[in-house]
């Protein structure tokens, strides 16, 4: 087993803030099928530790023209916790298959329950866990919100009247799978979605007219304000950054700390320089507002 830690965290936590990207031992094919192969990530560890250095680069912003830095933040980059895992020789079994082949798709999918048992079992404790692939026949990424632990302390927040909650605990880990093709903000696009919420504030695609979240709402017209977010009021984005809203579309978006780019959580792809897109206003500050509350327990 290689465990390496590429930054401390807060060292004075008994139980810091913990992203881990783990070299994926097997693949369910295609997913619900019990059927499971030997990811080829696990005879490419050039791969894998280039994929951990571009994840970690794309999270804080370190990608050439890279605008969105989001834990290059001086209160809360120094205080996560970074590890790679990388275990070789495990077999292709249930139990050790983190990423499942879509059937209908070329979508990568993280076996969350399979996540939160594979890293208690090799000693690693995650807030997000991504699990690294070299799936020759998929490559996209995908991801699953954190179950927060609703039981225990956090940090209150209101949101449209709503009093929600930036748990300091989780009970299941956000978890991603990803590509070791991935490519330039895919590693932040997939982590804002593992790092929000399934119950205290879901960050959703805004590249389909998806269903009411943190950073999308439903309804036409479309109103000036999007959202109040802790007694501030955030305004919408009425033209979808540029991209423009289709007619049969009814969702719409939180305006944009630069309007003329798609949103991080958009197509970015169809920006015309993909590392220079950010996000909306209040998926910003809810994510740094939450980072800083999980770092502070």
């Amino acid at each position: 087993m290689s465990l390496t830690v590429i930054a401390p965290g807060d060292t004075t936590k008994a139980d810091p803030y913990t992203i881990a990207i783990v070299s994926n031992p097997a693949l369910e094919t295609p997913i619900n099928a019990g059927t499971f192969i030997v990811d080829p990530v696990m005879t490419a560890p050039a791969a894998f530790n280039a994929s951990v250095t571009y994840i970690v680069d794309c999270l804080f912003g370190r990608l050439p023209g890279q605008s969105e830095a989001l834990l290059n933040e001086p209160t809360i980059g120094p205080f996560v916790r970074i590890v790679s895992l990388r275990i070789t020789g495990l077999p292709a079994t249930d139990a050790n298959a983190l990423v499942a082949h879509d059937n209908v798709s070329s979508m990568l999918i993280a076996r969350r329950a399979q996540f939160a048992a594979f890293l208690i079992a090799h000693g690693v404790k995650a807030d997000v866990a991504y699990a690294v692939s070299a799936s020759e026949s998929h490559s996209r990424a995908s991801a699953w919100y954190t179950t927060d632990d609703d039981a225990r302390p956090g940090v209150g927040f209101t949101l449209d009247g709503l009093t929600l909650s930036h748990r300091h605990w989780y009970r299941a880990p956000g978890t991603v799978a990803i590509h070791t093709s991935s490519s330039s903000l895919t590693a932040l696009h997939e982590f804002q979605h593992a790092a929000s919420s399934y119950t205290n504030g879901q960050i959703t695609d805004l590249y389909v007219d998806s269903a009411p979240a943190l950073n999308c709402k439903r309804g036409r017209p479309i109103p000036s304000t999007f959202c109040t977010y802790n007694g501030v009021a955030f305004g919408t984005d009425a033209t979808r950054d540029g991209l423009g809203y289709p007619a049969t579309w009814q969702s719409y978006h939180c305006a944009l700390h630069d309007a003329g780019r798609p949103a991080v959580m958009d197509d970015y792809f169809k920006g015309s320089t993909p590392e220079q897109c950010v996000n909306d206003k209040v998926t910003r500050q809810f994510l740094h507002d939450r980072l800083r509350a999980k770092i502070a327990r």
